[in-house]
């Protein structure tokens, strides 16, 4: 008796679950200076992006560059976006998000990873920070 109480008690403890560890929940305050100056860049295709206060500049080779005025950056935790009307009056929008990041070809790294949305296109992303960082 006392050995088939002795199997179940270890079987019932084989059957309990280990508990995963836990990944350190990411930060909830953790905001993006837009009092600064901003620069992004991408490749494939090869963008860059200047943000200086409401102005948005857009730049790609062989194409004239779109410059667009924002009303003003929207914060979140964690991220900024800006929506601003092209001349032709549809929208892009650019978010930057807090997340590391490199740009793949020189290795440089960023404080941020970026989007930008522009109509009837796929979404140019790449990686984002002040324009001493971004050089």
């Amino acid at each position: 008796m006392r050995r088939l109480i002795l199997i179940a008690a270890l079987a019932l403890a084989a059957c309990g679950k280990e508990e995963e560890p836990k990944a350190p929940a990411p930060a909830t305050n953790v905001t993006i200076n837009i009092n600064q100056p901003l620069d992004a860049r991408g490749t494939g295709p090869d963008w860059s992006l200047r943000i200086r206060g409401v102005q948005l500049t857009l730049s790609r080779p062989g194409q004239a560059d779109i410059v667009a005025t924002a009303p003003g950056a929207v914060i979140q935790s964690g991220q900024a976006s800006w929506t601003a009307a092209l001349p032709d009056g549809q929208p892009m929008k650019v978010s930057l998000y807090v997340s590391p990041c490199s740009d793949g070809v020189t290795e440089t790294k960023y404080s941020y990873s970026a989007e930008v949305e522009l109509p009837d296109s796929s979404p140019l992303a790449g990686c984002a920070g002040p324009p001493r960082a971004a050089k």
